[in-house]
C-alpha cells in the first residue's frame, strides 16, 4: 500500500487574497515562476497541514509547481545549487562594450564624467584579443553576445562599425550565435541608423529612456549646453513606429523611464503620450527606480514600498492601454547579472575592463581598483585578477545579506551584488507589492474568461 510523502508548503510563495464567487487564490511560486489557482476550500486544507485531502490531481500540479515541496527539502540550498549550476554550465559569452566615452546629455542623477574619448584601435585590438583569449579558455560557448554601452555608445558609431565584422567574424569561426544590445538615449536613434544597427550590426534589442512626459524629460534631461531632448528622442520613435520593416526585423525597443520623487507623475502623463502616438503597440515600457552610481542620486527615488505603490498604478494604466505588462516572472533568474558570468567583462574606451557595467568613468571609483581587471592594450597577467562577486551566492548562504531568507531570491538572484557591497539595499519592487500583481492577474485573468483555470 503507497502512503502520501510527507509535504510541506514551500518557503518561495506568494499568495493571493481570495477573489471571486468560487474563492479562488493565486499561488505563485519563485522556485519554478509558476503559478496556480487553487480554491480557497483546497488551499485551507493546505495550510492546516491536511495535503493527503487534496485531489491527487492538484496534489501533483502543486509539487510540479514547487508550492508543495517534501517536508525533508532543503530549499535555499537547492535554489543556490540551481544558480551555481547555471553559472557553471553557462552557454553564452557576454561582453559588453563602450566605444565612447561621451555623451550629448547632461542628466543630473549621472554618476559619469564624460570627455571626448573615442575607443581607438589599439583599444579595438585589444577588445578583440581578449575575447579570443576567452573563447580559448573556456569551451563549450554556444553564443556571443555584445552589449553596447556608454556614456553613449552612439557617439563611437565609428568603433561600432569596425568592430563588430571582426566579432560576427569570430563567432562564426567558433560556430557561435551573434547578437548585440545596446542602451542608448535615443538622440542619434534615426530610423536610418536603427534599421543600419538592426540588419547590419545585428543589435536585437535597445533600451532607450525617457524620463516622463516633456516637461519632465526636459527638466533633467537636457544636452551639455541646456537644450531639450524629448521631442528628438520621441520623433526618432515614432519614425521607427513608422517604418515598415519592424514589423519583421525581430528587434525589440524598450522604453524605460528612470524614476524618483521629481518626475512619477510625469510617468503616467508618458504613458498618454505614448498611446496617443499608438507607441505601445509598437514598443515596451518599463520604469526603475534612479539609483545610486557612486553618487547621492537615490536620495531623491521614491521609498521602495512607494515605488512598489506607484509601479501598480502605472501596470494597471498600461492594461488599460492595451499593453501586457510582466505582472509576474516567468523565469528564474539563477544568473543575478553580467558580475557572477565567469568570462563576462566590460571594456570601456581607455581599454580598462570591468565585470561590472556601472564603473567606468564614475569618479567615486576612480581610485578604486576592487573592479578593475585588466587594460586589454597590455598582455595579460600571468594570473587573472579575482573576479569581484565570483563568490555571490556563497555570500547568501552564508547569510552575508539579506537574500539568504527572502522568499522572492529564485527570480531576483540578490538583484545587485555591488549595492549590496556599497551597504544599498538594492531590493526590487516586487518584494513588495507581488500579492497585489497576483490579483491584478487574476482581474486580467477574469476579464480574458480564464480564471476557471485551476493552474497557468
Amino acid at each position: 500500500m503507497s502512503t502520501t510523502p510527507a509535504l510541506r508548503v514551500s518557503r518561495y510563495l506568494a499568495i493571493s487574497p481570495a477573489v471571486g464567487r468560487r474563492a479562488f487564490r493565486m499561488v505563485y511560486s519563485t522556485r519554478s515562476a509558476r503559478s496556480a489557482l487553487v480554491s480557497d476550500e483546497d488551499w485551507t486544507q493546505v495550510q492546516q497541514g491536511h495535503c493527503e485531502a487534496l485531489p491527487e490531481a492538484l496534489r501533483q500540479s502543486l509539487l510540479e509547481h514547487k508550492i508543495l515541496v517534501p517536508e525533508s527539502e532543503d530549499e535555499q540550498a537547492l535554489v543556490i545549487a540551481h544558480n551555481k549550476a547555471a553559472i557553471r554550465d553557462d552557454d553564452m559569452l557576454y561582453l559588453g562594450i563602450s566605444p565612447s566615452a561621451n555623451c550629448q546629455l547632461g542628466c543630473d542623477y549621472c554618476g559619469q564624467q564624460h570627455e571626448n574619448k573615442r575607443m581607438d584601435d589599439e583599444v579595438m585590438q585589444g577588445v578583440m584579443r581578449r575575447a579570443e583569449q576567452k573563447l580559448a579558455r573556456r569551451q563549450g560557448y554556444q553564443r556571443l553576445q555584445i552589449g553596447w554601452f556608454g556614456a553613449e555608445p552612439l557617439l563611437g558609431l565609428a568603433s561600432i562599425r569596425s568592430l563588430t565584422p571582426r566579432l560576427q567574424a569570430l563567432a562564426r569561426e567558433h560556430q557561435l550565435d551573434y547578437s548585440a544590445q545596446m542602451a542608448t538615449n535615443g538622440v542619434a536613434l534615426t530610423p536610418k541608423l536603427f534599421f543600419e544597427l538592426v540588419e547590419q550590426h545585428r543589435v536585437m534589442a535597445f533600451d532607450i529612456t525617457l524620463d516622463g512626459a516633456r516637461e519632465y524629460h526636459d527638466r533633467r534631461r537636457v544636452t551639455k549646453d541646456g537644450r531639450p531632448s524629448f521631442d528628438t528622442i520621441l520623433n526618432n520613435l515614432r519614425g521607427i513606429a513608422a517604418d515598415p520593416r519592424l514589423a519583421g526585423c525581430g528587434a525589440s525597443v524598450f522604453i524605460r523611464c528612470n524614476v524618483d520623487t521629481r518626475n512619477h507623475e510625469g510617468t503616467l502623463a508618458l504613458v498618454e503620450v505614448l498611446r496617443e502616438h499608438d507607441l505601445l503597440r509598437h514598443f515596451r515600457f518599463y520604469t526603475a527606480p534612479v539609483h545610486s552610481w557612486g553618487n547621492d542620486a537615490h536620495l531623491g527615488s521614491l521609498s521602495q514600498q512607494r515605488y512598489a505603490e506607484f509601479e501598480l498604478e502605472l501596470m494597471a494604466r498600461l492594461i488599460e492601454a492595451g499593453q501586457a505588462p510582466s505582472l509576474l516572472p516567468k523565469a528564474l533568474k539563477p544568473i543575478v547579472c553580467m558580475s557572477v558570468r565567469e568570462e563576462a567583462e566590460l571594456i570601456d574606451p581607455y581599454g580598462e575592463a570591468f565585470n561590472c557595467t556601472e564603473i567606468s568613468q564614475v569618479p567615486a571609483y576612480k581610485e578604486v581598483r576592487f573592479y578593475r581587471l585588466d587594460d586589454v592594450r597590455q598582455p595579460p597577467a600571468p594570473v587573472a585578477r579575482p573576479r569581484p562577486f565570483a563568490d555571490w551566492n556563497d555570500r547568501i548562504q552564508a547569510g552575508e545579506v539579506p537574500c539568504h531568507s527572502c522568499r522572492i531570491l529564485p527570480i531576483c538572484g540578490g538583484k545587485c551584488p555591488k549595492h549590496w557591497t556599497d551597504g544599498i539595499s538594492p531590493c526590487p519592487s516586487i518584494k513588495h507589492n507581488i500579492e497585489s500583481r497576483l490579483t491584478l492577474e487574476m482581474v486580467r485573468l477574469n476579464r480574458q474568461g480564464r480564471l476557471v483555470n485551476r493552474s497557468l
